[in-house]
């Protein structure tokens, strides 16, 4: 017979997993805005089977506890960008990500990205520090806002580099539309000119 506390973890732990999909769709309905390649390659059916992950509390509540935790910092990181991206709509939050990212040189830009990774490992670790055996529930908190960090320090400088490359190649787009069009605008001068000359 199951106990009662993993039903309530296993419950938490489909709940947080929900609240990161539904998040990220209210800020990036397209994915545009995502971090994770994985999420934006296979799109939401695979975010939205990534909410029966949080069944793996009946194998491991202890792992579910970590799950959830990782889960819930996910998602109320999402919720902070919920209301930028209503009032400025994704296309235009796009646009401006690109925009600061392109200006945001590499040091000490990617530092101050993944700076928030540094606060929640230390809270992380000290959480380990007091809870250091994996008998203790506050063992695996500790271990979710770990992974979390270690999730920042992994994506956000991966998103970085691929939002710089895409808003490089639309800052010289124009650039070259424009060059194209003064060119066709000479060969018609030069047409004129030898024919009337």
């Amino acid at each position: 017979m199951i106990d009662g506390y993993v039903h309530v973890i296993a419950g938490l732990a489909v709940c947080s997993r929900a609240a990161d999909v539904w998040t990220t769709y209210l800020v990036s309905p397209t994915l545009k805005l995502e971090a994770n390649p994985v999420a934006r390659r296979f799109g939401w059916k695979f975010a939205l089977l990534t909410v029966f992950v949080g069944l793996v509390a009946y194998a491991s509540p202890p792992m579910g506890v970590a799950l959830l935790t990782t889960s819930f910092l996910v998602a109320a990181s999402n919720a902070s960008k919920i209301v930028m991206a209503k009032a400025m709509g994704e296309e235009q939050l796009a646009a401006f990500s690109r925009r600061v990212t392109l200006e945001t040189p590499p040091w000490p830009g990617l530092l101050f990205l993944v700076m928030p990774a540094f606060f929640i490992a230390t809270l992380g670790g000290a959480i380990l520090f007091f809870y250091p055996q994996e008998s203790e529930w506050g063992y695996f908190f500790g271990l979710g806002m770990l992974a979390y960090a270690g999730a920042i320090f992994l994506w956000y400088p991966v998103r970085y580099f691929r939002v710089r490359a895409e808003a490089k190649k639309v800052a010289v787009t124009p650039r070259c539309s424009h060059h194209s069009r003064l060119r066709n605008h000479m060969g018609q001068v030069c047409c004129h000119v030898l024919t009337f000359g």
